[in-house]
């Protein structure tokens, strides 16, 4: 298996846009993270939001580790892998790295036949959608995703990747605000 067989982000554009999903983005209240908040609280409101207007069976955020860079963690999740929610993987060698490494946003089909953790997971995964949280002066936080699992009529679109693109204004900076006030110890996140 080569990673050239799972990726698909040049299918984004073959695949119809319906234009419902700018409609509905602005009939959604955007939950605004409380002061004293956690990071997984201020972050899981996205992504409950990515599953419902993405029409995904999972959805999250990871975010970069300050312990260690080359690792992300699944912030917050929402979905079928919402039980994953704090797991860390490997940023080389995941979608998410992906992501990062082309610095766009990234489609992904059956991720889990190339990455083997995602494998371990028992949870197969027919696409994978990942946007990249971009902050001030280009700093990369970590990613926005959706996927779809055993649902095989789900095929994200460019209308999915805009939905994500809105979701991710803004969680840059929250993800460096808390990083900013756990400064004092404890684990926290930071762009690379």
């Amino acid at each position: 298996m080569r990673l050239s067989d799972i990726i698909a982000t040049e299918q984004l554009e073959e695949r119809p846009r319906t234009g419902v999903a700018r409609l509905e983005a602005r009939a959604v209240p955007r939950a605004v993270p409380q002061p004293g908040a956690s990071l997984r609280d201020a972050l899981h409101p996205r992504c409950e939001e990515a599953l419902l207007r993405c029409s995904a069976q999972s959805a999250g955020i990871s975010i970069f580790d300050n312990d260690d860079l080359d690792e992300l963690t699944w912030a917050a999740t929402a979905g079928v892998l919402g039980p994953f929610e704090g797991r860390r993987f490997p940023r080389s060698n995941s979608p998410c790295g992906l992501c990062f490494s082309y610095r766009k946003t990234q489609l992904l089909l059956q991720p889990h036949r190339y990455f083997a953790w995602m494998a371990q997971t028992g949870v197969p995964i027919n696409e994978a959608l990942v946007v990249p949280l971009i902050g001030q002066f280009g700093a990369f936080y970590g990613t926005i995703w959706v996927m779809s699992h055993d649902n095989l009529e789900i095929h994200f679109t460019l209308d999915d990747a805009d939905i994500l693109a809105d979701l991710s204004r803004g969680l840059a900076s929250t993800i460096r605000l808390n990083d900013q006030g756990r400064a004092a110890g404890g684990s926290s996140f930071r762009p690379v």
